[in-house]
This record gives C-alpha cells, structure tokens and sequence, in this order.
C-alpha cells in the first residue's frame, strides 16, 4: 500500500543503528519525568485518580540525569547504553506545561551531560511531551518548542470533534477545553510546521460520538488518528455494538472519499485479529521492565502508571530504586524487577485469551493489572468486547477495500459466530462472511 505513517523513534533507531540480538528487545526505552502531578484540567477518565500540586525539585532530576548517564551494564543492568541504543525523554504531568521553566533546565542540563560525557545518546535521543494545550501559547512554552524542534515529539491531546471532546476533557468548572487546544493544535502544526498525530481516548461515556471525531480531526488536516479504549471497567456489550456501527459508518467514509492509502486509523489494522503464534510470548505493555519513571520525591517507578499518583491510596506503589541509591539497591527492588521481566503472555493470561482466535492486536496494561490484581502478572479483560467488536467491523472495512481495489486479498473473519452475535445481528454477521468470501 501506498500510504504514508510517520515512523516512531524506535523504528527510525533500529532501521539506522541495527543491532544484533541478544535476546532482549533492542529498543529506545522512555525515560519518563512526572514533573507535576497537578492538572489544570479534570479529564472524567483520567488514570491519574490521586493527582496533588507536587512539583519535582531540579536536585532530584539532576541525580536522576547523572545515573542515567553514568550507568554501564555492570552497575545498573536496568538502563545502559548497551541495552538501551536511544533515549526517549518523557515529561508528563499532570499537565507538564505547567511546570515549563523546569522542563526547559531538565533539558537543558541532559543534553550538555551527553555532550560533556560524549555519550552515546547526544545523538540518539528524543524528547516526548503530550500536553492539553492549555498553556500552549504561553511565550515561554513557545521559545522551548522552537528551540527544541528537531528532537521533539510534541502533541496535545484531541479527542476528535468538540462535542466529544468537551464530554470528557473539561475544566474543574466543567467548561470544555476543545478551542483552546485546537487552537494550538492549528498553530504547532500550520505555523510551525510541525508534524503531530492524534491520540484519542474511547470511554463508554463518550463512545457514540467515535465516527463524528474521527471525521472532524480529518477535515482538521489529520492524516494519522490513534484512538484506543480505555481498559478500565465500564464497557458493555452494548457499548461493543456501538462501536461496530461507529466504525462501519467510518469504514464507509474513508472508502467513499478515497481515504485508506492516504490515512491511518488504528483502530483498523491489516495484520490483527487473527489467532497469536504461540511461540510469540512479548508482553503488550512495557511497563515490565522496558520504562522508567521518576517523581518529585526521587523514587523511581517502571512506569509513571505504577506511581501513587495512578494507584491510588489503597494499592501499594512498585517502587524500584531512588535517585540517592540506585536502581535495584535492596532486596525488594531486586525482587520486584525479576518478577516484572519473568511476566509474559503466557503467565499473564488465561487459555482463554492465550488461544483466543483473535489474540493478534489485542492490548493490556500491566500497571492497570497490578492496580486491578495486585499482581502484574494477571490480565483484566474488561475490553475483551471491545476488541471484538473492533474485529468484525476490519472485516467489513478490508473486505470492501479489496473488493474496490480489485485486490486478490481476503480478511479472514476470525470471530466465532457466537461471539459475533452477541454484538450484531445475524443478518450483519451473513453480510460479513459474504465479503469475506
């Protein structure tokens, strides 16, 4: 196919640096600064249910800097060079544009510490910010996106037309925040000429409204659009046949107006919902040994989503080492990072999802497994009819697609019937199986 899809960091590193196996994924890993945990908005889905105004002191990140950059596979086995080819440099909130002036000196001092060290990531690293464009024309959030523009990954978050947006991500007033953010959005990418994908959250109290946004960030000049659903409870199978029929509607629209070789909707995937080889054990989620985090107080985290901020007062946080210490300096640390890289698809999942017939593509987080479990190490499944759904409306859109293009292809419809039926009728499920002949 001809279409175009921006390349992520990780991709653009393995295809230039090639490395050889070693058994581990070879990857650039996130390195994620919670700057703030305060919010200038109260988003209704938002993961972070414990937020407060901490705001991390510049000591606490500079130690974190220095360790990062003064580890070798032999003092810190977590994070290295060797097994970390690029560095991605996370600041998160919150909403991090709160905490700019700060964000600019973290940045500030990583970047003359690689130099300074002739560090093998001054040339192999990105900066990663996703913001809710509130503060975004603030003038010093300004000069830091000009000046860091061609290592940055910037976007805010959008989540498609206003109604949908303004149903979820709103003020503590309750005011939606949609022109604000659009406006920026139109600024970063038009006068700027930066380039920024969508990320776009599904909720059951939003899901009706999934075509409408869609279409709207498309007419907005969007040619990359990254929605996904939420893996929280709340979803019904009701909600699953809403969003079969959002995405049946979408399917028709980027058909008849000539869209799939241009855009890129993830929610339709060309290689998924097929069953998984059983050989493939990768855990879905990095949060098993693949990120770091770091709070206000030095403590560091595999992932932001295992801080106090994201659990809760009422689950313990996984915490693996300090700033002041290290990485995996007591037992404990040492304990919980085996048991987090000994977690794969296997472990985590029942024989039900493990031989699913349409595993391929489908997605969990394991901070949320912990928070809902108390273990990583086991998966909620509260999206289960979700996927599905998501499944048999890529039949209908690769089908007709092929059809079109006069493509010997077929998309296989690998949903058993019983399931399928439970989300549409029988009538849809026939008009399915006869694209898919």
């Amino acid at each position: 196919m001809s279409k175009r899809r921006f390349e992520q960091y990780q991709d653009r590193l393995a295809r230039l640096f090639p490395q050889p196996y070693t058994g581990e994924k070879m990857l650039a890993r996130t390195v994620t600064f919670q700057v703030t945990d305060a919010c200038n908005l109260a988003c209704t889905y938002c993961y972070q249910i414990n937020k407060g105004n901490h705001v991390m002191p510049f000591e606490v990140a500079k130690r974190f800097v220095d360790m990062l950059l003064d580890a070798t596979p032999d003092s810190n086995e977590y994070i290295n060079p060797d097994n970390s080819p690029g560095v991605i440099i996370e600041f998160i909130g919150g909403e991090p544009l709160l905490e700019i002036d700060l964000i600019d000196q973290i940045t500030d001092y990583f970047i003359q510490q690689m130099i300074l060290r002739r560090h093998k990531w001054a040339t192999r690293y990105m900066i990663s910010i996703c913001s809710n464009g509130v503060l975004y024309f603030d003038p010093r959030v300004q000069a830091y996106l000009k000046k860091h523009f061609h290592h940055l990954s910037f976007s805010i978050s959008i989540d498609g037309n206003k109604e949908l947006h303004d149903t979820c991500r709103v003020f503590p007033d309750g005011q939606g925040s949609y022109d604000i953010a659009m406006a920026g959005v139109k600024h970063f990418t038009g006068v700027l000429g930066g380039f920024m994908g969508s990320k776009m959250t599904l909720a059951p109290e939003n899901i009706s409204h999934t075509f409408e946004a869609v279409k709207s960030l498309i007419e907005s000049g969007y040619e990359e659009i990254n929605l996904n659903c939420v893996y929280e409870k709340g979803w019904t199978k009701n909600h699953a046949t809403i969003l079969y029929e959002q995405l049946k509607q979408l399917s028709d629209y980027m058909l008849e107006h000539n869209l799939v070789d241009t855009h890129r909707i993830s929610m339709f995937e060309e290689h998924f919902f097929c069953p998984k080889d059983e050989n493939e054990l990768d855990n879905w989620c990095g949060g098993t040994g693949y990120m770091i985090a770091v709070d206000y107080k030095g403590d560091i985290y595999p992932c932001i989503r295992y801080m106090e901020s994201s659990l809760g007062n009422d689950v313990a946080p996984i915490i693996i080492g300090n700033v002041y210490d290290g990485i995996a300096q007591k037992p404990r640390e040492r304990e919980c990072i085996s048991c987090l890289k000994k977690i794969n698809r296997r472990t985590q999942s029942t024989d039900e999802c493990f031989y699913c017939p349409i595993a391929e593509g489908c997605s969990w987080c394991s901070a949320y497994n912990y928070q809902e479990f108390g273990t990583a190490d086991k998966r909620a499944t509260y999206i289960c009819d979700m996927h599905k759904a998501r499944a048999l409306a890529n039949v209908y859109y690769w089908n007709r697609y092929y059809k079109e293009k006069q493509l010997d292809k077929v998309f296989v419809n690998h949903v058993p019937r019983e399931w399928a039926l439970e989300i549409i009728s029988e009538e849809e499920f026939n008009l399915l199986n006869t694209l898919n002949k």
